[in-house]
């Protein structure tokens, strides 16, 4: 099985696949935020939309779409962000694209969503597809196929990747103009979570872990991340063209 294909266990579908600290993780979210702006257009099609926390800080946009397979979260944010549009469609089904209509986008931002999909390559190309020419997807996975464990098992994570194994499965697709290692310092944190035995990603431990992290973690791994972009960290940022 390569490294970064490793399947996880079953899961409950009502177990919550995040921690409630993330949305107010303001160092962090405003770090994938920053990653993402030199890359917006005017039309902008979310992937796994989640909190919606990286929307409000990126938008508002000329276009907006967010997409998620959870009907539940799709009808929670349409009554709760009104102005906005959001569909429920699989981003690896035979009629993704067809379920967008005529509509192509400028950019396409996927974080933290390709790792839950089992069939990433069909995902992968259905966002090429529904980009305009020269437009860009913007993709944020966990890295570092050695850091699997249980708090990915909770989470819902299929796989975790590595620069090659990422290159492979986008080198008939478009061009990659990004592709880099992120946060080294939360790598080191995701490996020691490895010796500890969770049950929730939304434990009292965890949602410490989160906060303290973002309070003093962030600056510094935003700094050493130039550092280590060739070879570790927790992410993966990868940016391709059409």
């Amino acid at each position: 099985m390569p490294m970064s294909q490793k399947q996880t266990p079953p899961m409950n579908p009502r177990d919550k696949t995040y921690s409630s600290s993330i949305e107010e993780a303001t160092n962090y979210m405003e770090w994938l935020a920053d990653m993402a702006r030199p890359h917006l257009g005017e039309r902008v099609l979310e992937v796994g939309f989640g909190h919606g926390a990286l929307n409000r800080k990126l938008g508002p946009f000329k276009e907006y779409l967010g997409v998620d397979l959870d009907d539940d979260a799709v009808e929670q944010a349409r009554q709760t962000h009104p102005g906005e549009e959001y569909l429920a469609a699989d981003i690896a089904g035979q009629r993704f694209t067809e379920a967008l209509g005529e509509r192509r986008f400028d950019t396409i931002l996927c974080y933290n969503v390709l790792e839950h999909v089992p069939d990433d390559a069909a995902a992968l190309g259905n966002m090429m597809r529904a980009l305009r020419p020269q437009g860009r997807l913007v993709l944020f996975v966990p890295a570092m196929p050695t850091l699997y464990g249980d708090l990915d098992r909770l989470a819902g994570h299929h796989r975790r990747y590595t620069l090659s194994v990422l290159a492979t499965l986008l080198s008939d697709l478009g061009s990659v103009v990004r592709l880099e290692y992120v946060n080294p310092l939360g790598g080191i944190g995701w490996w020691a979570n490895s010796f500890r035995k969770h049950r929730s990603l939304d434990s009292a431990s965890v949602n410490w872990q989160i906060c303290v992290f973002d309070k003093y973690g962030v600056p510094l791994s935003r700094a050493l991340t130039p550092l280590f972009a060739k070879f570790f960290g927790q992410s993966i940022l990868c940016v391709v063209k059409k």
